[in-house]
């Protein structure tokens, strides 16, 4: 159920580092759809180009293995290399989450606020 109430920011960070959680802070603030398509949907598309490309190398590292570096080193310094890249791609992806939900928390409170006084307010 969306919260009908303030949330917290800072529980609201710790949640996105939580693999099933995440998708509950974003449900509760009525922002799940926004953060499967602006988070979600990008860490799809990046791993599967990093599996069609892992195994698109395979193929190429072992046509290379000719260049006199036996193939088990550079299959690794392939891995280590792509392994650092996407890495850092998923790193910039929870950065992004974190950002999305302090966004969204603090926008979600406003509106509780606001809500919270208009129905306060004496009717005229």
């Amino acid at each position: 159920m969306p919260a009908n109430h303030k949330v917290s920011v800072g529980w609201q960070i710790v949640f996105t580092f939580l693999l099933v959680v995440n998708f509950w802070a974003f449900y509760r603030i009525r922002k799940l759809r926004k953060y499967a398509v602006y988070v979600i949907a990008p860490e799809i598309v990046i791993g599967i180009i990093a599996t069609v490309y892992t195994f698109g190398n395979i193929i190429d590292l072992q046509m290379k293995a000719e260049s006199g570096l036996p193939l088990e080193r550079l299959v690794f310094l392939s891995s280590a290399y792509r392994w650092s890249i996407f890495q850092v791609i998923s790193w910039a992806l929870q950065a992004w989450a974190i950002y999305l939900v302090i966004i969204w928390s603090r926008q979600h409170n406003r509106q509780v606020d606001q809500l919270a006084s208009q129905s306060a307010a004496p009717a005229a």
